[in-house]
């Protein structure tokens, strides 16, 4: 069976967007334990992140901001903590960005990011996998 008749065969109304809850601890607070609900990102948003992480000066790139890519996946990605208007209050966060500063270190970014990135499709560790396997 090709794909279009597999796809065919599948209920239109059942499609979902992946999620998953990641717990991680935080150093901040003492290395306590959160669960982060997050989800997927929609393909043409992951595009919009990448494209406003980069500057260009006359006509070449000057500047990727990895730091802002990385924030904005996380904020897309985990939507119901960080876009929460009461936790950027408690925590005097004036945006999202401010939010993620304050609660998270540099590695629990990078942590978090990559768990949004393999519900996105992005699996650089298993892809590098794969291809060690496909060479032996």
């Amino acid at each position: 069976m090709n794909t279009v008749e597999k796809l065919l065969k599948m209920d239109a109304g059942k499609i979902k967007t992946p999620e998953k809850d990641v717990v991680m601890k935080l150093a901040k607070f003492d290395n306590k334990e959160f669960t982060f609900p997050c989800k997927a990102i929609d393909p043409e948003l992951v595009a919009e992140i990448q494209e406003n992480s980069i500057e260009f000066y006359d006509g070449d790139i000057d500047k990727i901001k990895v730091y802002d890519s990385k924030v904005m996946t996380i904020i897309e990605g985990c939507p119901i903590v960080f876009k929460n208007t009461d936790l950027m209050k408690h925590f005097g966060a004036a945006t999202p960005k401010d939010l993620v500063k304050k609660l998270l270190l540099s590695g629990e970014i990078d942590d978090l990011k990559a768990e949004i990135d393999k519900l996105s499709g992005y699996d650089t560790k298993k892809k590098k996998r794969d291809e060690e396997d496909i060479k032996n």
